[in-house]
C-alpha cells in the first residue's frame, strides 16, 4: 500500500509497474508554495512523476528529446509540471505541434508492428488500440477528405437555395390586374395600306411598306393591327368598296405570301392581325351553313386544331358551298390572320339563316380569333335574336362621331355602357372607333388638338379602342388648293401617312398618282398618346369594361356632365384608383367648379403639366383640351 491507500502489488495488478508509481517522490523536492498548489484539496499528497504520461493522453513526441531539453533547466521542468498537470512535458514544442497535425483524432488507432507488444508505444509506452480485421470499415476512411466535401456540398446547396429565390422575387409579376383575353381593354390600330408607306416608289402604300414598319406598330403599344381594306377592286385604291374577291391581295398591294410574311413579323412583336371583310355587295345572301356546329368538338378553348377542324368541317354537311365560311378557312389554311371585321351584316339583319351563319363562322374561327360586327347591325337585329347574337360575336364596333356635340357623345357613351353589350359576361365587348376609312379627319376644319382631345377621351372608354393611322399625330386630310385631285376628293382624308424625318418619307416619288402630297401633322403629339396607352394597359379601371360581382356586370363608367360642350367621365374599379377625364370641346377656355364631384387629383396624361396636385374648386381646362386626373381618395 502507498500513501494513496492504493495496492501496489504487482501480482495484484497483473502488470509490472514502474518504480515511479511504486515509491513516492520526497516532499521536499518541491517549494512549499508549489506543493500546497498541486492538490488544493489534498495538500499532503505529492505530485505525480515529472516523466508520468497519462495513458488516454496522445504521444508528444519523443521523451528523451523531451527530458534532454528541459534537463538543463530544473527550475523551468518543476514549475512546467507543477502548473500544466499531469502528462505535460515542459519545454516539449515538437509534442505540442502533434496537436494540429491532421490525423491527431486518430493517433491512438494504429496497426500492431512488432515493437508495440502488448499494446504499448514504442516511444512513449502510451496506450494504444490496435487496428485489425474486426475493425469497422469507416474507421479507415478519409475522413478530412469527408469533411471538405461535406462542407462544399452544403454551401454550394445554401447557395443554390438563395439563388432560386432570388430568381422567383424577381420573376414576379410587377402588377396583379385582372387578366383578359388578348382583344379585351387592348388598342386596336387601322391602317389603310395604300396610304400608310410605299417601298417601290409608285406613290402608293404596299405590304411590304407595312413589313418595314413593325417597329412603329411595336412602339405605339397597341395590341393588333387592323387591315381595312386589302382584297382586289376595279381600281384600287380609288374604288377600294367594290371587292371582286375576298381570297387574294390586291396587285397594287403585294401578295398573300406578302401578308403571311407581314403577320409572322407582327406575332413575333407580340402583335395581332385583324382583317376587315366588306361582305356587301360582294355577297349578296347568305347561304345555309355547311357544318353541323352541334356534331362537332367543342371549339370554345381552340382545343380541336385548325387543319383537324377544317378536314372535319368539310365532311359534316353537303349543298351549296357558304362563301363567307370558305373564306374564312381559306385565311385559317394561310394561317396568320387572328380575327375578322365582317362589314356589312345589316343588309342582312332579317335574313332567317342570319343567326345560324353567325354560329357557323364563330365555330369556324374559335375561342382566340376575332369576329367583329358593327353597333349599326347590331341595332337593327330583331330583338328575341339580340341576346343569341352577341353570345356569338367578341367585338362590337362603336363608332364616336364627336363632332356632333358632346350631348350626342355622351348619349352614345351612355346606351352602349348602359344598354344590352354589358348585360352579361358572354356578351360581346365594345370596340371604340373615332375615325375610320367612310369618315373625314377630326382635323379638317379645327385644330389638330381636336384629334389630341378626341383620341385622349376615346383610349379613356371601357372595352377594346381602335386608333385610325394618323390620329396619333393628329394627321390632317390632303390639301388641293389647285384642284388637280378633285375626282379623287372622297379620299383626301386617306392622305398618305406622315413620318418624321427627312429619310423616313411616305414615297420617293414626287408626286403622288391619286392625292395630293402635301398633309401637316403634330407629332408632339404622339407622346402624349403613347403616354396615354401605356396608363391604360397598366389600369383596370380604364382597360376593363366592367365590374363582374357574382356573375353580374356591373358598369365602371360614369358621364358626369356633358354641358356647355365640357365632358367629364369618370372610370374606376375595386381597390384601384379612380381617374377622372375632363374634355372642353368648346372653342373658349372654361374655368370649372367640380367640387361636388371630386375633390383632388393627380394629373396624369394630357397637356397640361403632369404630376401635378390639382383641387376641383376652380379647375381649368383649355379649349379643345383634354385632362386625365388620377383622383385621391
Amino acid at each position: 500500500m502507498n500513501h494513496l491507500q492504493i495496492s501496489t502489488d504487482p501480482t495484484l495488478l497483473g502488470v509490472e509497474l514502474p518504480e515511479s508509481l511504486t515509491t513516492s517522490p520526497s516532499v521536499s523536492t518541491f517549494l512549499p508554495e508549489e506543493d500546497a498548489s498541486t492538490c488544493l484539496l489534498l495538500p499532503g499528497t505529492p505530485s505525480p512523476p515529472l516523466d508520468f504520461t497519462h495513458p488516454l493522453t496522445p504521444s508528444m513526441g519523443n521523451a528523451d528529446n523531451c527530458e534532454t531539453g528541459a534537463g538543463d533547466d530544473p527550475a523551468a521542468e518543476t514549475s512546467s509540471s507543477g502548473s500544466s498537470g499531469i502528462g505535460m512535458v515542459g519545454g516539449c514544442t515538437t509534442g505540442a505541434s502533434n496537436l494540429f497535425n491532421n490525423h491527431s483524432d486518430y493517433q491512438h488507432l494504429r496497426k500492431k508492428s512488432g515493437t508495440e507488444e502488448n499494446g504499448m508505444h514504442p516511444t512513449g509506452g502510451v496506450m494504444s488500440i490496435t487496428l485489425t480485421k474486426d475493425m469497422p470499415g469507416f474507421v479507415h476512411w478519409n475522413w478530412p477528405l469527408i469533411r471538405k466535401c461535406t462542407f462544399f456540398v452544403f454551401l454550394s446547396g445554401i447557395i443554390a437555395m438563395v439563388g432560386i429565390v432570388v430568381a422567383m422575387i424577381a420573376t414576379l409579376p410587377k402588377s396583379c390586374n385582372p387578366a383578359v383575353t388578348w382583344y379585351k381593354g387592348s388598342v386596336f390600330y387601322e391602317v389603310f395600306p395604300a396610304s400608310f408607306q410605299d417601298t417601290n416608289d409608285d406613290g402608293l402604300g404596299d405590304i411590304r411598306g407595312l413589313i418595314g414598319r413593325a417597329e412603329y406598330f411595336k412602339g405605339l403599344g397597341v395590341g393588333a393591327v387592323r387591315l381595312n381594306s386589302i382584297f382586289p377592286s376595279k381600281h384600287y385604291p380609288d374604288h377600294f368598296q367594290e371587292v371582286t374577291s375576298l381570297t387574294a391581295v390586291d396587285e397594287v398591294l403585294g401578295k398573300v405570301e406578302d401578308l403571311q410574311k407581314f403577320a409572322a413579323v407582327l406575332h413575333e412583336r407580340n402583335i395581332s392581325l385583324v382583317l376587315d371583310l366588306p361582305i356587301y355587295p360582294f355577297v349578296n345572301h347568305l347561304n345555309p351553313p355547311t357544318i353541323d356546329v352541334d356534331h362537332l368538338p367543342n371549339r370554345t378553348n381552340d382545343d380541336v386544331p385548325t387543319s383537324e377542324f377544317l378536314r372535319l368541317a368539310r365532311s359534316v354537311k353537303g349543298g351549296e358551298e357558304n362563301v363567307i365560311t370558305s373564306v374564312l378557312r381559306f385565311w385559317l389554311a394561310k394561317g396568320g390572320v387572328d380575327g375578322f371585321y365582317i362589314k356589312g351584316l345589316e343588309h342582312f339583319h332579317d335574313d332567317p339563316l342570319l343567326l345560324e351563319n353567325i354560329k357557323e363562322w364563330k365555330y369556324t374561327l374559335g375561342g382566340d380569333r376575332v369576329l367583329m360586327v358593327s353597333k349599326q347591325f347590331i341595332d337593327k337585329l330583331a330583338e328575341p335574336i339580340v341576346g343569341e347574337v352577341l353570345n356569338h360575336v367578341d367585338l362590337v364596333d362603336v363608332l364616336l362621331d364627336m363632332t356632333n356635340g358632346t350631348e350626342v357623345t355622351a348619349n352614345v357613351i351612355r346606351s352602349a355602357v348602359d344598354g344590352s353589350l354589358l348585360k352579361h359576361t358572354e356578351h360581346a365587348w365594345i370596340h371604340w372607333s373615332v375615325g375610320s376609312v367612310h369618315e373625314r379627319r377630326l382635323s379638317s376644319g379645327l385644330s389638330p388638338n381636336a384629334t389630341l382631345a378626341a383620341t385622349l377621351t376615346q383610349l379613356m372608354l371601357p372595352g377594346t379602342v381602335n386608333i385610325f393611322y394618323g390620329d396619333e399625330i393628329a394627321l390632317e386630310e390632303a390639301h388641293d388648293p389647285t384642284g388637280e385631285h378633285t375626282d379623287t376628293q372622297h379620299l383626301h382624308h386617306l392622305t398618305a401617312m406622315a413620318w418624321s424625318g427627312s429619310q423616313n418619307q411616305f414615297t420617293g416619288r414626287g408626286t403622288l398618282p391619286w392625292l395630293p402630297k402635301s398633309a401637316s401633322a403634330s407629332f408632339h403629339h404622339l407622346d402624349i398618346v403613347l403616354e396615354m396607352i401605356a396608363l391604360r394597359k397598366r389600369s383596370p379601371s380604364i382597360y376593363l369594361n366592367a365590374v363582374i360581382k357574382e356573375e353580374q356586370m356591373l358598369p365602371n363608367t360614369d358621364v358626369k356632365s356633358s354641358q356647355n360642350d365640357i365632358l367629364v367621365l369618370q372610370r374606376w374599379y375595386p381597390r384601384r384608383n379612380s381617374f377622372a377625364c375632363i374634355t372642353n370641346f368648346g372653342v373658349k377656355n372654361a374655368s370649372l367648379d367640380l367640387t361636388a364631384m371630386f375633390y383632388s387629383g393627380e394629373i396624369v396624361a394630357g397637356t397640361a403639366t403632369i404630376r401635378e396636385r390639382v383641387y376641383f374648386e376652380k379647375f381649368n381646362v383649355d379649349s379643345l383640351e383634354t385632362v386625365i386626373v388620377r383622383l385621391h381618395k
